[in-house]
């Protein structure tokens, strides 16, 4: 057909509207009108000819310039990130790397990668690495992250506190004593500080007790306390900001004095393009540091979701270089939620003396951000082999937004003229925290070993509301009801057999390695949940003899109400007021 001609159709009008083919015939009407008694006409000729398309605007094709430019930007920024990684910091810290004899070969790093890959990665997306990179690239080119995969992902004990002592000899040395600052650093401590909980801390031996008492013949025990992880979550938030990942339009810095001369010096006045690799890691510090000031302490405001957060999660979902940007944006939008929630139910800095006006009923407040997380909650795939996580992710929100009503603090004026109002948040977050547990048992025993704190974290805010609510002393609130659906020793009880339904493949890879010790996480989660079973039966039973003590109980409840991480899974011994509960 010539570029010009007529496109002349051969379906008749009539079985063109019914998109059926059509037969036609050299005389009369088709097989199928002839057929059907009806009657049969030729199409218009070019009845079927395509609209040509409006040429573009210039502010369309500027646009699509712009953004083609911003790509090409950050795949050049890739290319130079990947070179000075090859010829600088990697070749720099080697030295200190290589001279350590802790830390794993190939061979070993390789097995120990497959694991982090296999197993955790996907629990904590925000660092990713090529699968095609071999245990020996990670190492010379990321070596202080190779190490930190290297402790997270191993199983044995002995050799894990090794590989502990060889990261805090890699951060003394490299950030306190030659303050570098790099994106194997910052990625290193993000992996460091989501496994945190994971780590074996000290070696518990069986035998010969008197002899390992000694100090002299003790061996350098690993320390891995509530102070130890403040210390690294700061160091990572430092890294971040020496870094300069949280922003990149150095214009506002201006009203500082050090940034305006450090810039006015710089030969290269334009703003950096940050690589897909930067806004990962970025946004991962942000993710880490708010669901810790969720779940665990408030940690303020040290990370804050800007317009480039925002702009960081918009690239990530454009671009999706790896299967996992869909679900890490999805993860930080929820961390986003987290802070509204936070700041507007639970922030007690706030000078209440200085608001004109009287604040809006807490009923009217939870209403509010409800409907914004049933947005948020439209947004989540179900599709995605991810989705569980971030369904889990979602109850959590949804327990931080309703458990506000378990603060006998709040006035009941703060629930307006409904009466019923308390109940029925009272209800929900009963809801919120089943469908918790009902998630969470969902998950696959396999990766129960191998939860980071971010998961673990949520576990612990669950556990402590789930108690809350069995023991909610209120005129209407039914604890027998609560128990009826979700029984505390139970839960307890399934979240611990999940664990141990892996404790047999642990125990014959013990049996076939040199160390025969297992990974604490399985002795110190079936130490944990006897306590914290014996500690809400303690309270159970004082509310129902109506007697609570008048000291030690009010105080230990307490605790375990507000350090809900540090109670189910301290980092240290048991303190001695707890004894009697054991």
């Amino acid at each position: 057909m010539e570029g010009g001609a007529t496109r002349h159709p051969k379906a008749c009008i009539t079985c063109a509207k019914a998109k059926v083919r059509c037969f036609p015939e050299t005389n009369g009407p088709c097989k199928r009108c002839r057929r059907l008694g009806k009657e049969c006409g030729n199409q218009v000729p070019g009845a079927h000819r395509r609209e040509k398309k409006s040429v573009a605007s210039g502010s369309d094709v500027a646009a699509l310039e712009a953004k083609l430019d911003r790509m090409v930007a950050m795949l050049d920024a890739e290319r130079n990130a990947r070179e000075r990684v090859e010829s600088g910091p990697g070749t720099r810290s080697s030295s200190t790397f290589e001279g350590n004899p802790a830390a794993p070969d190939e061979a070993e790093g390789q097995l120990l990668m497959e694991v982090f890959f296999k197993r955790m990665f996907p629990l904590f997306p925000f660092v990713t690495i090529p699968p095609d990179i071999t245990a020996e690239q990670l190492r010379r080119e990321k070596p202080f992250l190779y190490l930190n995969i290297s402790m997270v992902a191993c199983q044995n004990a002995p050799r894990q506190r090794e590989l502990v002592n060889a990261v805090k000899e890699y951060v003394a040395e490299h950030i306190i004593i030659r303050e570098e600052h790099s994106l194997d650093l910052l990625q290193g401590l993000l992996i460091n500080v989501a496994w945190f909980i994971s780590v074996s801390r000290f070696p518990r031996p069986r035998e010969h007790l008197p002899d390992v008492l000694k100090v002299e013949e003790e061996p350098q025990h690993v320390v891995r306390s509530t102070a130890h992880l403040d210390t690294f979550v700061h160091l990572l938030v430092a890294q971040s900001f020496s870094l300069g990942l949280n922003q990149v339009n150095y214009q506002k810095n201006f009203n500082y004095t050090l940034t305006y001369l450090k810039e006015a010096m710089n030969e290269d006045p334009h703003n950096p393009v940050r690589t897909l690799e930067e806004r990962r890691t970025y946004l991962g510090c942000y993710y880490l540091t708010t669901i810790l000031s969720t779940c665990v302490k408030d940690l303020g405001p040290i990370i804050r979701f800007t317009k480039y957060t925002e702009e960081c999660c918009n690239v990530l979902e454009q671009v999706a270089e790896y299967p996992t940007d869909a679900s890490l944006v999805q993860l930080v939008r929820v961390m986003n939620m987290a802070d509204k929630i936070h700041y507007a139910l639970y922030n007690t800095e706030v000078n209440i003396s200085s608001v004109s006006s009287a604040p809006p009923p807490l009923g009217l407040s939870i209403r509010w951000l409800e409907a914004e997380l049933k947005q948020l909650k439209a947004r989540l795939p179900t599709e995605s082999p991810h989705s569980a996580i971030l369904l889990l992710h979602y109850n959590t929100l949804e327990i931080h937004l309703y458990r506000i009503t378990l603060n006998n603090e709040t006035s009941k004026t703060n629930y307006g003229d409904h009466p019923l109002m308390q109940l029925d948040l009272l209800f929900r977050c009963l809801e919120a925290t089943n469908s918790f547990f009902q998630n969470i048992f969902s998950l696959p025993s396999a990766l129960f070993p191998f939860f980071p704190f971010t998961i673990m974290c949520q576990f612990g805010k669950a556990i402590v509301t789930l108690s809350q609510l069995s023991l909610y002393d209120h005129p209407g609130w039914d604890r027998a009801y609560v128990e009826s659906i979700l029984d505390f020793d139970q839960t307890v009880d399934r979240i611990l057999g999940k664990l141990e339904e892996e404790l047999p493949l642990f125990e014959q890879a013990a049996q076939d390695s040199t160390s025969t010790e297992l990974p604490e996480i399985f002795g110190r989660m079936r130490n944990r949940a006897k306590m914290i079973k014996k500690m809400h039966r303690r309270r159970r039973d004082a509310l129902e003899r109506n007697s609570l003590p008048t000291t030690g109980a009010s105080v230990d409840y307490d605790f375990m109400m507000d350090c809900p991480l540090d109670m189910m899974f301290p980092f240290g011994e048991i303190p001695p007021i707890y004894g009697e509960y054991m």
